[in-house]
């Protein structure tokens, strides 16, 4: 088993320089860099999990759609946890 991990900036909640970017636009990033980082194909990632603050239904959709956007397949589970 690999595990990796990454984040985006940290700012202001709805105040800061981010508070315009849609969340899959800084989220599709950091999966990109996990799977880059961690020297695997991105096809057999089996498992997301996101964490993150503020989002409505926890994150749920925004991870997801991310996942698509980073080019995990569509098998991939993903769960959020929102603080």
């Amino acid at each position: 088993m690999i595990v990796s991990f990454a984040r985006t900036a940290m700012t202001k909640a709805k105040k800061g320089n981010q508070k315009d970017t849609p969340p899959e636009a800084m989220l599709a990033p950091v999966l990109k860099a996990v799977i880059k980082n961690s020297g695997i194909d991105a096809k057999l990632v089996e498992d997301v999990c996101i964490g993150n603050v503020l989002q409505p239904g926890a994150g749920a959709h925004t991870s997801r759609i991310s996942s698509f956007l980073a080019g995990l397949p569509d098998t991939s589970s993903v769960q959020a946890v929102n603080r």
